[in-house]
């Protein structure tokens, strides 16, 4: 008989494509990074093709690998919508989501497809806050699932992307050499204002500040304008309008982590059906900002987490 393939590997398979990360696709299935690593070699030894390459930069798919993630994919949907089929119901109800208000956007382009597509009957409600808001209801069981910037009291929290805070300069403009350096504030309690008000303070340079609003957006338009300085999330940051201020200027190393907390009420299969969700859609969102990226040359400094 001809051998089977098992529909768990490809399960696993994919996620790990779709995540890029086997880290991030063990997060998502509460296996450790070795069971996932093990079932990926198992994958291959029953293939007998090398799937995957992997390197500093990711995973690259070798085209035995590109063949086999068009075959689990129909695999797998067809798998799900005879489960769904045959099931009394499928997962189904009302989650309550918190999303930061600057990445409501990312939420509804990248995260919403994907929760709509894996999860038809899933009604979502979704609140935009403050992630510092945001955490105060899901401890009180206003929320279910919230993604929150990462403080550096955070502790077991679900990463699901991150991205570097940049100290951003206008390109039509060295504004850095001006007698004191106009600077745009984000005006709101968060941890990039946090950020940003400490590196002015540490680095001594004489500031104006010349521009506020609680929306980060708008901070980063005043950049662009060639109005201010500011410390800016790089997904912000448009192309040929913004430079990364010199280093010895201000020092740009912060890395924004954006994670996913959740209420202690949540089911646990609905936690990991959402987390799935949640991964998979962090992959995109990131290749996505990635490939319009501004500053990703070479020579750029190490990043430390906050």
């Amino acid at each position: 008989m001809d051998p089977l393939l098992d529909l768990e590997l490809l399960r696993t398979f994919v996620l790990v494509v779709r995540t890029g990360e086997l880290k991030k696709a063990a997060k998502a299935i509460y296996r450790s990074h070795a069971a996932v690593s093990m079932q990926m070699k198992r994958l291959e030894e029953q293939l007998g093709s090398c799937l995957m390459e992997r390197s500093n930069r990711g995973i690259r798919l070798t085209e035995a690998g590109k063949t086999l993630l068009s075959y689990s994919e129909q695999f797998l949907k067809l798998n799900n919508a005879a489960l769904s089929a045959l099931a009394a119901k499928d997962l189904s109800g009302q989650l309550s989501f918190g999303i930061p208000t600057d990445y409501a956007q990312d939420f509804l382009n990248f995260f919403m497809p994907v929760l709509t597509r894996e999860l038809p009957n899933l009604e979502a409600k979704i609140v935009c806050d403050r992630s510092r808001n945001l955490r105060k209801q899901v401890d009180a069981g206003e929320l279910d699932i919230a993604i929150v910037a990462g403080e550096a009291e955070s502790i077991d929290e679900m990463l699901l992307w991150n991205e570097r805070l940049i100290w951003s300069a206008p390109v039509c403009a060295r504004l850095e050499d001006q007698e004191e350096m106009p600077v745009a504030i984000h005006e709101d309690n968060c941890i990039v204002r946090d950020l940003c008000l400490a590196g002015l303070k540490k680095a001594n340079i004489p500031h104006r500040q010349v521009f506020g609003s609680p929306v980060l957006e708008n901070v980063a338009t005043a950049v662009h304008a060639g109005f201010a300085i500011s410390l800016l999330p790089e997904s912000l940051l448009i192309p040929g309008k913004t430079r990364m201020l010199p280093t010895h200027i201000l020092n740009s190393n912060l890395v924004l982590k954006m994670n996913m907390i959740y209420s202690a009420s949540i089911d646990e299969q609905v936690l990991k059906r959402i987390s799935e969700c949640l991964l998979i859609a962090s992959g995109t969102q990131k290749k996505a900002h990635l490939m319009v990226s501004p500053v990703s040359q070479p020579g750029y400094p190490d990043t430390t987490d906050i």
